[in-house]
């Protein structure tokens, strides 16, 4: 049970950080010149010159006093003109007219963002962080007079502005300057493709039933012949078989099975779901779902046919991820009234109560699951005194023992299940997940050594 001042305390966290006063302080304290060391310096300085220096006329606490003095008076006049060029270039940039930033998830790559390096002004470094969208690496590569910003975000999105926090400061920490600076600017940001090039056939049975679908196709023959039985019409008997074998056979309608030209392809958001967003990817920009296809999500459960729309569902999906494949029966319903197709399932290495939606699904017809991965591995508890002798990396990809747990439940349901890695574009089968875990499990235990 948590403590009342626990709760009272997380209801007013929410409303001190939205209160004008907050936010009031907060930006008087981001441009306030000295740092709380360069206040600490400056008072201690003070205080050496009027108990040392000036009572006792020690020469020594004298020129240490004045040289911290001087340097905190210096930082400032070094650091306010720069502060000042700096936000004039803000400004100047805001006015401009900006294209669509496109970027990958886990790859550096230029923003069109550039502040001068000021390495000719002494006492003054330049940097800056982002607010939002969330960041995963930011670099600040010199190039002739300029800062060029290269920048690699951490999940896959679309926003509509970019919000920095500019700091100008001297290099011994005592003055600084912080200042906010946003870009009005349509950022998309695409799940890497990795080794990914080509994908296997995705093409697949469309399901079968007793009676062929009304809206199906005529491939093939579709009569079959078995024993004639009470009831049956006597307009449906083979009377040349009769002849032939002297037994009554009547025509029956073919089960309807056969390899459908249209595909309803479907993404099922999760944790550790940006490989399998870039096979989706992959498939929707090469066109590999066939002439007829429609693609949604737990957010779009109408669905689409237009490459541009379906990428869009499939970068707003992260906000889906709770949703864990609730959608399926509803776009299934609304694909079937354009006639049958084969269905994909697009779902993340990780288990979850999407399994159980695709499950249902499986047992009234018949579809294919797909699942991206980055490498394998096996998490470990280690005791936490390892930790202060050695560093660990988080290894990326996905689990082994909840990769093992979804091909055990979909094996269990009888879905075909196609495993690719994003590193390598192969697809996997047990001899390879095992290979990639074996090869996963060596390289961490390498970097952690």
């Amino acid at each position: 049970m948590v403590a009342p001042w626990r709760q009272f305390l997380a209801q007013l966290r929410p409303k001190l950080r939205s209160s004008p006063v907050t936010r009031w302080l907060a930006w008087a304290r981001a441009l306030f010149p000295l740092t709380p060391l360069g206040i600490a310096l400056g008072l201690g300085a003070y205080a050496a010159l009027r108990a040392f220096a000036y009572a006792e006329l020690d020469l020594v606490w004298l020129v240490t006093g004045y040289v911290a003095i001087g340097l905190c008076l210096l930082a400032l006049v070094c650091v306010l003109p720069a502060s000042l060029y700096v936000w004039l270039r803000l400004r100047a940039r805001r006015a401009l007219t900006h294209d669509t930033l496109r970027l990958e998830t886990g790859r550096l790559l230029p923003s069109g963002f550039a502040l001068p390096s000021l390495r000719f002004v002494p006492f003054v470094q330049v940097r800056w962080e982002y607010l939002s969208p969330p960041v995963e690496t930011l670099e600040h590569r010199p190039q002739g007079g300029e800062l060029i910003e290269h920048v690699s975000l951490r999940d896959r999105g679309r926003y509509t502005e970019i919000v920095r926090r500019v700091h100008v400061q001297d290099p011994f920490g005592l003055a600084r300057v912080a200042m906010r600076g946003s870009d009005a600017r349509e950022v998309v940001v695409l799940p890497q493709l990795g080794g990914l090039s080509h994908l296997p056939s995705l093409s697949a049975p469309a399901g079968g039933s007793d009676l062929p679908h009304p809206m199906g196709l005529e491939d093939g023959d579709r009569l079959e012949l078995s024993r004639y039985t009470p009831g049956d019409p006597a307009r449906f008997i083979h009377w040349k078989a009769f002849a032939r074998t002297r037994k009554l056979l009547v025509r029956r309608p073919e089960r309807a099975i056969a390899i459908a030209r249209r595909c309803a392809a479907f993404y099922i958001a999760g944790p550790n779901d940006d490989a399998s967003a870039a096979v989706a990817r992959l498939a929707l920009e090469r066109k590999l779902l066939g002439q007829e296809w429609i693609f949604g999500t737990d957010l779009a459960v109408s669905g689409t046919s237009r490459v541009d729309e379906a990428l869009t569902e499939l970068l707003t999906s992260v906000r889906a991820r709770d949703h864990q494949g609730a959608g399926l029966p509803g776009f299934l319903a609304q694909a079937d009234k354009r006639g049958p197709a084969s269905v994909i399932v697009f779902g993340p290495a990780e288990p979850g109560a999407w399994l159980t939606a695709v499950s249902r699904i499986a047992g009234r017809r018949q579809l294919r699951v797909v699942i991206g991965v980055d490498g394998v591995y096996e998490s470990r508890k280690r005791p936490g005194w390892l930790s202060l002798f050695r560093s660990e990396l988080t290894p990326l990809g996905a689990r082994a023992a909840a990769l093992d747990e979804v091909m055990l439940s979909l094996g269990r349901a009888r879905v075909p299940v196609t495993l690719l890695d994003r590193s390598t574009g192969r697809v996997l089968g047990d001899i390879g997940r095992r290979a990639l875990f074996r090869a996963s499990t060596s390289d961490v235990q390498g970097s952690a050594a």
